[in-house]
């Protein structure tokens, strides 16, 4: 695309910015969780039908799937946000903070909807110029881990057949302005696991006489935190964290149950079955060496994010055109889970992260109640996220047989 059309773009995405605070302040206010978020879905909705789009909801539940067709022939490439708020007390003191007490749209989703909702404003304005197909999933439960695979169960992308996929993440680590694009593992795979230990009940002073199972549940804990440095190459990644611990009854009694809960985070397939086979081994060894019963439930929920080399050499290169050339940073591969690696898992796809945070602000963490992304974020994402669509509706036209148009210079 040529600069003076970029330029183009991001005037345009400037222009929607009050479009975009507007709808962000609106969901902001009223935070839904997962498979809840029937007002963040009907304002959305109400949106995409003012913009002429063609508009599904209900998709997976609440949520809602629009369809922007291009005047010229093309690939088809879609777009995700999710719109799940979290059960977290805000503290921002914002006007337009949460009415809802204890739930907080702390994962920026409430401004990933309206990055969205501005990319469509935007790509309708370059209608005549799109080439191709833009499929906007504004997707519900990401934080519950059951959206994506419910909109993949509605049929959507078997449906619309996507040949790219492109989602977004708000990043308070980075500066507003920086742009995070990296290929490979971005972020890690998520299994869970429960852990039941069942031994018997004795009185405390005769220990003997029991099978003790908060003994066994230390050790379990001790033994599974040595699976990360000692069972797994120091340059991979692996957490195992034992979130809940929960035994006994009074303090004088040898508690006969024990029950442990956790999660595993990793950014390849080897080390994530190594993790998870360690797990029963430790389990099984610990509970045999305390005389108790041991029962463990391991769930793979989700893989590692992988980034499709080529869509982020796209990505990379909207993104400098738009902003500037050194806005790109190459951010390491986060620990958190997300599940726009079911669509990646799927369909070649690139997870973008947008600086967020003001020059001189506190980069609070997300999850936290005192979460507060710049607004100025928004035109930034919103001219990439168009930008990006453009290009690989573009690039990937060019590719298909009698779609190339010789003597153009974009």
């Amino acid at each position: 695309m040529k600069a003076c059309e970029s330029r183009s773009i991001l005037a345009r995405a400037i222009a929607v910015r009050e479009y975009m605070v507007t709808a962000r302040r609106a969901i902001h206010h009223r935070p839904e969780l997962g498979f809840e978020e029937h007002a963040t879905a009907q304002l959305i909705a109400d949106r995409l039908h003012a913009l002429g789009l063609e508009v599904n909801t209900g998709v997976g539940g609440t949520g809602v799937l629009a369809v922007l067709r291009g005047d010229r022939p093309g690939p088809t490439v879609a777009l995700r946000a999710d719109m799940d708020a979290l059960p977290v007390s805000e503290e921002t003191g914002l006007p337009y903070a949460s009415a809802c007490p204890g739930l907080m749209h702390a994962c920026a989703h409430d401004m990933h909807c309206a990055v969205l909702l501005g990319v469509a404003a935007v790509l309708k304005e370059f209608i005549s110029e799109l080439r191709g197909t833009v499929v906007f999933m504004f997707q519900p439960a990401e934080e519950t881990d059951g959206g994506a695979r419910a909109f993949i169960d509605a049929g959507i992308l078997a449906e619309h057949d996507p040949h790219a996929v492109f989602g977004l993440h708000m990043w308070p680590d980075l500066e507003v302005g920086k742009v995070g694009i990296r290929p490979g593992p971005v972020m890690a795979s998520l299994d869970s696991f429960d852990i039941e230990l069942v031994g018997s009940t004795a009185h405390g002073a005769m220990p003997h006489r029991g099978r003790d199972a908060i003994l066994a549940a230390s050790a379990v804990v001790q033994g599974l935190q040595q699976i990360a440095s000692r069972n797994v190459d120091p340059m991979e990644a692996a957490v195992v964290t034992v979130g809940t611990l929960h035994s006994g009854k009074a303090r004088n009694i040898i508690a006969d149950h024990a029950s442990l809960t956790g999660t595993v985070r990793t950014l390849g397939e080897p080390v994530r079955e190594l993790v998870a086979a360690r797990i029963e081994e430790v389990v099984a060894m610990c509970s045999r060496a305390c005389g108790v019963e041991s029962h463990v439930k391991y769930d793979r929920l989700l893989p590692t994010l992988v980034n499709d080399k080529r869509m982020c050499q796209i990505a990379a290169g909207s993104a400098r055109e738009i902003l500037r050339p050194e806005c790109i940073e190459q951010t390491m591969p986060s620990m958190a889970a997300d599940d726009f690696s079911l669509y990646a898992e799927r369909v070649p796809g690139c997870y973008v992260f947008f600086g967020c945070t003001a020059p001189g602000d506190v980069a609070y963490p997300l999850h936290n109640g005192r979460l507060s992304p710049t607004e100025d974020a928004l035109p930034m994402a919103c001219g990439v996220m168009a930008k990006l669509c453009m290009d690989y509706c573009q690039y990937s036209a060019a590719q298909l047989p009698g779609q190339s148009e010789p003597g153009r210079q974009d």
